[in-house]
């Protein structure tokens, strides 16, 4: 936001005689122009474990029940499983009950819950927006810095880099899951899973999805 400051100030000229003239008033006029404030500069937070979500029990604050705009569910709440389309139970090897989408995000985001007890996140995908692809690439290598083992994946479809690397996301597991991170354009997205023994799954779901943003 630009903003104009404007400082007026009146001078009198004057003679010392009895016939003291005034002169017209010389209007001095100061613009100052002063450049908007930079954006807060973006500092990631350590990701957490993602609490269960038992059959029956409400959606916690900041997540609805709906299907994910980005990819199918899969078996079991859409049986697309098996050869019927991309679908996260296929990329992840897991069977999903429940699809959430996540309404803090912008644009949304998704997470996908476990079948069977104990109902936990098996992944889920958390896209945020800057306001240049710079400064979403800047925050890519932000994220990645506070997982362990990166694994860079430069232009993994054109243009587009991203980054494998392990943190929390399943409690079992401690900080061991493999999540994967990319930016595209303005839009940096990361993609979980609850897998820690092997980076393919997230890494196929990024790929995944990569086409949607």
């Amino acid at each position: 936001m630009r903003r104009a400051i404007v400082a007026v100030g009146l001078v009198l000229i004057g003679g010392c005689s009895s016939s003291t003239t005034v002169d017209d008033p010389v209007i001095t006029t100061t613009v100052t122009s002063t450049s908007a404030p930079p954006p807060p500069a973006f500092h990631p937070t350590a990701d957490r474990a993602v609490a269960p979500l038992p059959s029956g029990a409400k959606a916690p604050k900041g997540q609805i029940d709906k299907r994910c705009p980005y990819i199918r569910t899969g078996l079991n709440q859409d049986n697309s499983y098996g050869g019927s389309g991309v679908n996260v139970a296929d990329i992840e090897g897991d069977r999903i009950y429940r699809t959430t989408v996540l309404t803090t995000y912008k644009p949304v985001g998704c997470r996908f819950y476990f079948f069977a007890p104990p109902y936990e996140a098996v992944a889920d995908i958390q896209p945020r927006t800057f306001a240049t692809a710079a400064e979403a690439h800047d925050a890519l290598v932000l994220t990645a810095r506070l997982g362990s083992e990166p694994i860079s994946k430069p232009s993994f479809v054109r243009g587009v880099d991203g980054v494998l690397y392990r943190t929390a996301f399943f409690g079992q597991d401690g900080k061991r899951d493999w999540a994967f991170a990319f930016a595209k354009g303005r839009v940096l997205v990361v993609v979980h899973t609850q897998r820690k023994d092997t980076s393919l799954n997230a890494f196929d779901l990024g790929k995944a999805i990569v086409g949607k943003f």
